[in-house]
């Protein structure tokens, strides 16, 4: 069965080309930018205070705040340095009225976890040595809201490992202290985030709303409020699986550590199997997509940092072929023709009416 494409890269072909996933990560964590940022009476009091929460939180000392709800949905890619982690933080269960909201994220491995560091750091004291913490300073612009949801985008970035991540959330002390205290919120979350440098694998897969060009290069702040700008694309990723039948199914993913053929091209093939919820056999398929010496551009060189950026959109109701609302699992197969190498992802979607 054959699909239409949502959009053209590269005469038909998916986009392959030299990419940059972005890394601004200091090593010893974002916490010392922080500190270096010079932040304000206010901004260092809030600061302190939602390092001491997560402390005490961590420790089992007190149950973690909750006046909103925190979901996280994430995504690995590999950079330049360590593992990229774009995310979404949604809010939901209660709004946050007064800002700035001040955001505390931390990345702590899992052996370290029941260990804070101390929260009551003196002016010019060395911060504690997480593998990433920062802290940001939220407007109302700065969150998105839909409804009763808002959400936050922004990113960290780690080595390989198991962690636990925490995100702490305060607003502002409401100038009406008849209101009461100010909501606050901690969550957390664990990660076990792979390697990528090593073996045929690939980033995660990316089910998105919307992929369209970013001609502008960000600055290091901007990229932090912008983590799904990406090697010159701005993608729109979605929070949920549900995907409405009248849209189309979009998906990207990079592939990362294929093997070099001796015209310093990779030698790919890509197919995609299409599941019903809980049946084994697959229903349609699309045709195998090859990146190879006849496919690629001219350009095109592994040896050169080039990567292969997969883009694909299907239509969910279209004269071919229509999926009924329900959920579905698609299979991903690359094989590395040059060393027999394959690796499979399975994405799980939902088709919804509308």
């Amino acid at each position: 069965m054959s699909f239409r494409r949502a959009f053209t890269l590269l005469n038909g072909l998916a986009l392959a080309a030299l990419v940059t996933v972005p890394s601004y990560a200091q090593e010893k964590g974002q916490e010392q930018q922080q500190q270096q940022r010079k932040l304000s009476g206010d901004e260092r009091r809030e600061y302190l205070a939602l390092t001491e929460l997560v402390d005490t939180v961590a420790a089992g000392k007190q149950p973690a705040p909750a006046d909103v709800k925190l979901t996280f949905q994430h995504h690995y890619l590999r950079s330049n340095e360590n593992v990229y982690l774009p995310y979404i933080l949604q809010i939901s269960g209660g709004k946050f009225s007064s800002f700035p909201v001040a955001m505390y994220v931390r990345v702590a491995p899992k052996t370290a976890a029941g260990a804070p560091a101390p929260a009551a750091a003196k002016q010019g004291d060395a911060p504690p040595d997480y593998p990433f913490a920062d802290v940001y300073f939220l407007t109302e612009q700065s969150i998105t809201t839909a409804g009763d949801v808002a959400q936050v985008q922004r990113a960290l970035q780690v080595p390989a490992g198991e962690y636990t991540l925490y995100v702490a959330m305060r607003e502002r002390q409401p100038r009406d202290r008849k209101r009461g205290p100010p909501k606050s919120v901690v969550m957390t979350h664990p990660l076990t985030v792979p390697d990528l440098t090593r073996g045929l694998t690939t980033s995660s897969v990316i089910v998105s709303k919307g992929l369209d060009p970013a001609s502008e290069k960000l600055t290091a702040q901007q990229q932090l409020e912008q983590p799904f700008t990406i090697s010159g694309y701005r993608i729109a990723p979605t929070f949920s699986a549900g995907v409405p039948q009248s849209g189309e199914f979009l998906f990207l993913f990079f592939i990362y550590n294929e093997g070099i053929a001796a015209s310093g091209k990779p030698d790919l093939e890509v197919d995609y199997l299409f599941f019903r919820a809980a049946e084994e056999k697959p229903f349609t398929k699309l045709a195998t997509q090859s990146f190879n010496a006849t496919t690629l551009p001219g350009q095109f060189d592994l040896n050169a940092g080039h990567q292969v950026f997969v883009g694909q959109g299907i239509p969910l109701k279209s004269d071919a072929m229509t999926f009924a609302p329900g959920d579905y699992r698609m299979e991903i197969k690359i094989t590395d023709k040059t060393n027999g190498q394959s690796v499979t992802r399975n994405v799980p979607f939902t088709v919804i009416a509308g």
